[in-house]
């Protein structure tokens, strides 16, 4: 309803008005040194590509600069636009016909940068360059590319504020650069100019805090990064070192050719007027009409005074543009307002939480599972003025955890004060912390809950949330199959189940109506319902059929009926050997030991069939003075053994 009102708002803005000139003595135009307006295009002065450095040991781009009101302006350098083409070091010779301070942003690291084709030095990420003397009456392409064997770009500019530079070089490239005026360098270029005059007027007798600004652009842009003649506006109300002006009201005028459509992005309460078509970004999905404007200053500032802007800056002599964006400096008082009326007047609803909330509930970023809810959030957008530094539900302690890009959160349906307003809906409230205001705005959400059946598995017999997709093999498992109705008298029967591996083994049967598969099969004892859910459970040990190899993954499928009606469930999951289990130290002594007693007996033993079985040669002289006795025991015993192979071998 919020997000509906400020619709209304924006739309009662167009509607048919009368126009009435504006006397001189109303109000007078003066050049603004306050408030900016910068535009981004991709035209050039002049400009060429050639694929005359593919050949060369580097990327070669000149940029060559006029200055005339400024002397220092950024270059941002990205590779996002390289082709598939080997990545090589990147050379730019900048030249200025006047000397210039350029600020370089690049993450790249096999960048170089000339001056009149000296290299030049960064010093703290600036670069100085002094005015050129040329010393040849060839043009600066040709000097380059006599100078380094080839140029992959050229590009005139006059007085840019920002320059976005895409590095990359095509095959399909002219042969040589031909410089061309009027030049399209999208490309591999965006270029952002600020606007040097802007007027501005005050109409003495207008209301406070309401203000006019008014855009003039000469012609379509012929290409932008959304669609032809699509043109992006943006306007910023900033005050870096003091508190934000309250209550600002702005009434936006576009004019240009009819067939330029716009893309707004406001976050000030107001109006706005176009000739063409338009979007606002916080209603990407809504297209609102424009209307037939007047085509003069007089016209067009009479306008805004019919609407009680008195306060209006004209913008005009904007070239073609793809991006526009007004920055506009408005700084509240600090101090107290001291009319009691004022302090005790309750506040409209701020527009930040009308545009959070219309955001949100359009990007819809939750969603419902059968027994989780699970909402997405970005931490920032450029829709909104402020980031997002902490979500959580209506239960507090359910905070979602940020990521790079997120702020993600999933949790049991049954957690975070979570209602259920139905068997087909579940209820909650997001609760956003605003970064710099740590202002919290609430938006209420519900979710739909699947209407068909699910199938879940879990490793443990409590069959406590989350469940798994992982089967250990020849170890329980645990099945569930849930099922939601607005029938309260449905009675849901479980036809039967089955196991299907990816290999080519046949599908093993599980369950069938009332009975269960086999001793690995165990049809539990009905569970109370939960969630709105009807419940069925029974418990599987996987073993996978004799002789053959692991298959990586199966799928489980039941198939339901609730009288005429079917329904199949299916959930795929991974097979995975059952872990071994870990030996305790008393265990791991035991077997050592065993182990070292083993070795020992079969040592002794191989050491005595070799003392009895060694060949006679080998055997060391019997000493003469042993007695009789002892010598007929030695010799019948050597005899003995000798005997022994012999005795084996013919066995054998």
């Amino acid at each position: 309803m919020e997000a509906g009102l400020f619709l209304a708002v924006l739309l009662l803005a167009c509607t048919p008005l009368h126009t009435s000139p504006t006397s001189a003595d109303e109000c007078k135009f003066l050049p603004s040194t306050q408030d900016k307006l910068l535009y981004k295009t991709s035209q050039a002065l002049s400009g060429c590509v050639s694929r005359s450095s593919m050949e060369g040991q580097q990327e070669v781009h000149v940029l060559q600069v006029k200055i005339k009101e400024m002397q220092r302006f950024h270059l941002n350098v990205s590779s996002a636009g390289r082709t598939s083409l080997p990545k090589r070091a990147v050379l730019f010779v900048i030249v200025c016909n006047e000397s210039c301070e350029v600020l370089v942003h690049s993450e790249e690291s096999d960048l170089t940068f000339a001056s009149d084709i000296h290299v030049s030095t960064l010093v703290n990420n600036v670069l100085v360059t002094e005015k050129v003397n040329y010393t040849s009456d060839k043009p600066i392409v040709q000097q380059v590319k006599d100078h380094y064997k080839g140029i992959t770009s050229f590009t005139e500019l006059e007085n840019p504020y920002h320059i976005y530079f895409r590095l990359g070089e095509d095959a399909s490239s002219p042969e040589d650069c031909i410089v061309q005026p009027g030049f399209s360098a999208s490309q591999y270029l965006q270029a952002e100019f600020l606007v040097p005059k802007v007027k501005h007027c005050k109409n003495p007798h207008a209301q406070k805090l309401k203000e006019a600004h008014i855009l003039h652009m000469k012609q379509a842009p012929k290409e932008t990064s959304f669609q032809p003649g699509m043109v992006k506006v943006k306007v910023n109300v900033v005050c870096p070192e003091a508190k934000l002006l309250q209550d600002l009201e702005i009434l936006l005028i576009l004019q240009s050719q009819e067939n330029v459509t716009w893309r707004v992005d406001m976050k000030n309460n107001g109006a706005i007027l176009t000739r063409g078509k338009y979007w606002l970004s916080t209603f990407p999905d809504m297209q609102m009409n424009g209307r037939a404007l007047p085509d003069n200053e007089e016209g067009l500032t009479g306008l805004a005074h019919e609407k009680d802007f008195g306060d209006v800056a004209f913008y005009r002599d904007i070239p073609s543009a793809s991006h526009l964006t007004i920055e506009l400096h408005r700084c509240g008082a600090e101090a107290t307002p001291t009319t009691p009326t004022l302090i005790h007047t309750p506040p409209m609803q701020d527009l930040q939480d009308i545009l959070i909330q219309a955001y949100v509930s359009l990007n819809t970023p939750w969603k419902c599972t059968d027994d989780t809810m699970e909402i997405a959030v970005p931490r920032s957008t450029e829709y909104l003025k402020e980031d997002i530094t902490a979500i959580t539900l209506r239960d507090t302690g359910c905070k979602a955890e940020p990521n790079k890009t997120h702020f993600v959160l999933k949790r049991y349906l049954g957690d975070c004060n979570t209602t259920l307003e139905s068997e087909a809906k579940a209820s909650n409230k997001l609760i956003l912390t605003l970064a710099a205001s740590m202002k919290k705005v609430e938006v209420e959400f519900s979710c739909e809950l699947p209407q068909e059946p699910q199938l879940q598995l879990y490793q443990t017999q409590d069959f406590k949330w989350p469940s798994t997709t992982v089967l250990q093999v020849n170890k329980t498992a645990y099945v569930q199959i849930s099922f939601r109705s607005s029938n309260a008298q449905t009675n849901l029967m479980v036809k039967e189940c089955s196991v299907q591996v990816a290999t080519q083994e046949p599908q093993r049967l599980l369950l069938s109506p009332g009975a269960s598969h086999g001793k690995a099969v165990t049809i539990l004892p009905p569970k109370e319902a939960t969630l709105g859910r009807e419940l069925h459970q029974f418990s599987l040990v996987y073993t996978p059929a004799g002789g053959r190899p692991l298959p990586p993954c199966a799928t489980l499928v039941c198939t339901l009926t609730n009288g005429s009606t079917t329904a199949e469930a299916s959930l795929k999951v991974t097979l995975q050997d059952t872990p071994a289990q870990s030996l305790g130290i008393e265990a791991v002594v035991g077997i050592t030991f065993a182990a070292f007693l083993i070795g020992t007996l079969l040592t002794a033993a191989l050491w005595c069939i070799y003392t009895h079985t060694r060949p006679m040669a080998k055997m060391q002289p019997v000493s003469s003075t042993t007695p009789a006795s002892e010598s007929s025991s030695t010799n019948h015993s050597i005899g003995s053994t000798q005997s022994t192979p012999c005795s084996t071998s013919s066995t054998a």
